[in-house]
């Protein structure tokens, strides 16, 4: 697998899409089928398939491996990678969505929200530059969502 991707605007879109993130965060760490990823993100079968497809059209997901089982066939997906940037005529890496998957203990994650907050604070300071060329260049959103951990189906 790799961990940093070039995309078209086109797949930029794709993998744009909350959900869709979700998945490639799970996929980006193990090869699972729709159903498993259904289980894991509490959606429906059909909901997940229909992002899956779309991820693996646009060439975000690959299959892994598949399974035979009395004639129905799964297929285990694993995201190519879990950070994307956009393949532009720039010679510069600019970086466009990371997702990233960690479990923490509560005071981990209080911890963790602090530091965030102390780094955009830090780094939100140059957005007041003088220097046109430094403003506005890029922004960034961080979300923390706080869910329950689940065994991973088998």
């Amino acid at each position: 697998m790799f961990d940093i991707m070039a995309v078209t605007l086109e797949q930029q879109k794709v993998v744009s899409h909350p959900l869709r993130s979700e998945i490639i965060g799970l996929l980006a760490n193990q090869a699972m089928t729709a159903k498993q990823v259904a289980r894991r993100l509490e959606k429906t079968t059909g909901s997940i398939h229909y992002h899956i497809k779309l991820l693996f059209t646009h060439g975000i997901l690959d299959i892994h491996h598949t399974n035979s089982i009395n004639g129905i066939v799964e297929k285990y997906y694993y995201a190519k990678a879990a950070q994307f940037y956009l393949n532009t005529t720039r010679s510069s890496f600019h970086p466009i969505q990371t997702v990233h998957s960690v479990a923490l203990t509560a005071k981990e994650l209080e911890t963790l929200n602090q530091e965030i907050g102390d780094l955009l604070a830090k780094y939100g300071s140059n957005v007041k530059s003088t220097n046109p060329a430094r403003r506005n260049e890029h922004e960034i959103r961080i979300s923390i969502e706080q869910r329950p951990i689940r065994n991973m189906p088998s």
